[in-house]
């Protein structure tokens, strides 16, 4: 039995890396869940169970079979979990689920009669690209995302906390295993995938839809530090995934008491969100200062390897740059609506009183603000869990993300009036 484990799975530094924040992601978005499932909740959460038992098969197995076994029970159970907000988009989710495994399948069946007989790394450009069209479906590659703003908007924020939080990243954390010496296309559709999505970020209201395409804007980088085929990119890649699926989850699972606080999908009817959920409120900065790539923040972390990984190639380095300050830019525009600009108003009132309309539970307070604390506690210990030594330059980045966050503020007024007509 050990002999057949030790065969088809491995567990690595990274696979654990990985199996940890899957397994705390799906541990925190349970908790967060809890109180708004109100039927089945038994059925949902052996959902969640099995869901969590699939993507672990498929983060560590080296099995081609044991592979799309896991990934298609995780097509199944996210789409029945996302059969509680909306059964006719569940079903449309798992069509195009569906046809993205379908194509996957073909790939490992080509892959394999090719000589890839276990999980590792391709070697043929050609089949480079079909991995990436086959797993790109599952994880919203661009050309291949539209289902993300699609389904995101009418899913509930437990589905998406787990689709882009875990299930939509799985596809990366595969190419990082069969493309290791870099892809010139992926470095491409990374950059597209940053600046589409946060634009589109930019455009939109509805929290939900912004969380959306911030998530394409992010899988970008990811895209971008695998494209690369250097060992910054490698590492970049993974505190990437990392970073993105702690704040993601914590930015969802948030989403739902917003949404039930104001019953409105939009920031424009976020109001005093500082005084009537406090630790929603730090959760939230915490989660969009990760995002935008502020120090000490693990996605500073990553985003400064990523960088790096492509100094060699100024361009790119330079088209990196800009999307940290398109980032910095929608970040700011959240934060600015919904929090800091009732705090101006009230001239830095904090005694108001104001009447809450959903009360999280201290459980539920505790499944947003853990992981937006493992954002800090994961940057400090970076070089500890990775097992290499890498000097992050956090004075230089509290520099150049001064300047991200001066020229966001410069263009808030003409972003903001734009969305306001």
């Amino acid at each position: 039995m050990w002999e057949l484990m030790l065969r088809n799975f491995s567990l690595n530094n990274t696979n654990i890396l990985f199996l940890s924040t899957g397994l705390l992601v799906s541990f925190f978005t349970s908790l967060s869940s809890w109180r708004k499932i109100e039927k089945y909740r038994f059925l949902f959460y052996l959902i969640i169970l099995i869901f969590s038992i699939s993507f672990s098969l498929v983060i560590t197995t080296t099995n081609w079979f044991i592979f799309m076994i896991g990934w298609e029970i995780i097509t199944l159970s996210t789409s029945l979990i996302l059969g509680w907000s909306d059964k006719n988009i569940a079903w449309e989710y798992f069509v195009i689920q569906f046809i993205g495994g379908s194509f996957l399948i073909l790939t490992v069946l080509i892959a394999y009669t090719n000589g890839y007989q276990i999980i590792e790394a391709v070697d043929e450009f050609w089949l480079q690209l079909m991995f990436i069209i086959g797993l790109g479906v599952k994880s919203a590659v661009i050309g291949l995302h539209s289902w993300v703003p699609y389904v995101y908007k009418k899913a509930s924020t437990s589905f998406c906390a787990l689709s882009s939080g875990l299930a939509a990243k799985l596809g990366y954390i595969t190419l990082l295993r069969i493309i290791t010496d870099g892809n010139r296309v992926l470095l491409y559709l990374g950059i597209i995938m940053i600046y589409y999505g946060g634009i589109k970020a930019l455009e939109e209201k509805n929290y939900k839809l912004i969380l959306a395409y911030s998530s394409i804007s992010q899988f970008g980088f990811i895209t971008i530090a695998i494209g690369s085929g250097n060992v910054y990119g490698y590492y970049g890649a993974v505190l990437q995934i990392i970073a993105h699926a702690f704040a993601k989850s914590t930015l969802f699972n948030g989403a739902g008491n917003w949404i039930k606080e104001f019953n409105s999908n939009s920031i424009f009817s976020f109001s005093r969100c500082e005084l009537k959920q406090k630790t929603n409120t730090i959760s939230t900065i915490f989660a969009m200062l990760s995002l935008m790539a502020f120090p000490f923040f693990i996605g500073y972390n990553s985003k400064h390897l990523i960088k790096y990984s492509l100094s060699s190639i100024p361009m790119f380095e330079f088209l990196l740059h800009l999307g940290s300050i398109l980032t910095a830019a929608y970040v700011l525009k959240i934060l600015w609506v919904i929090i800091f600009k009732d705090i101006k108003k009230s001239n830095f009132n904090f005694k108001t009183k104001i009447e809450s309309n959903y009360k999280p539970t201290i459980i539920e307070n505790l499944s947003i603000l853990l992981p937006a604390i493992f954002l800090i506690i994961l940057a400090i210990t970076a070089n500890d869990y990775l097992g290499k030594q890498f000097n992050f330059h956090y004075s230089t980045g509290f520099f150049t993300t001064s300047i991200y966050l001066i020229v966001a503020y410069l263009i808030r007024f003409p972003i903001m009036s734009r969305i306001n007509k």
